[in-house]
């Protein structure tokens, strides 16, 4: 079974791989910020948000490359602005109408409890997650505060850090 891991924003973390372990994990930056600031100079924000078309453009092609059986993400509860929150339902509303379309089936998993299942505590902040991280899998080493993964020698996101952690979530429901 493959599985796709998000953890969504306008910097959307993301892991992939099947029930034998994770294979890649990477960061999508969804828009630039001229992008953005174009966006809303033209009230494009309003009409169709270029951070979801992307999100799903993204999701094609990684559907592409190879057919994703899971897809699961981190569900978020609450927002600082109305406007946080209508972008994190419209990417929520674009990875079910994406998984519906193409028979995926999905799961989320709301903060608090992506927290508890990765360090053990529901309010674990960044370095916590990252650190249990490192803990938990070799293939990953703290550089500086942040993330490596070993094998491509690249520094991970928290966003990517995040997703893994879904991943590995992930990972329990299909055993």
């Amino acid at each position: 079974m493959n599985i796709l891991a998000l953890d969504l924003g306008t910097n959307t973390g993301w892991a992939r791989g099947n029930s034998k372990g994770l294979f890649q994990t990477e960061t999508w930056k969804l828009a630039a910020d001229k992008s953005l600031r174009d966006a809303k100079k033209f009230r494009m924000d309003r009409k169709l948000d270029i951070r979801v078309s992307c999100l799903v453009d993204n999701l094609v092609s990684l559907h592409k490359a190879e057919k994703i059986d899971l897809l699961v993400w981190e569900d978020i509860r609450f927002g600082k602005s109305l406007a946080q929150v209508q972008l994190w339902s419209s990417f929520r509303g674009a990875v079910w109408m994406f998984a519906h379309i193409h028979g995926i089936q999905t799961d989320c998993l709301e903060t608090g409890k992506l927290k508890k299942f990765a360090t053990g505590s529901g309010g674990a902040l960044k370095p916590q997650m990252a650190a249990a991280l490192v803990q938990q899998d070799s293939r990953f080493r703290l550089d500086n505060g942040a993330v490596r993964d070993t094998l491509t020698d690249e520094l991970l996101t928290d966003d990517a850090v995040d997703a893994i952690h879904l991943f590995r979530w992930a990972l329990t429901l299909v055993k």
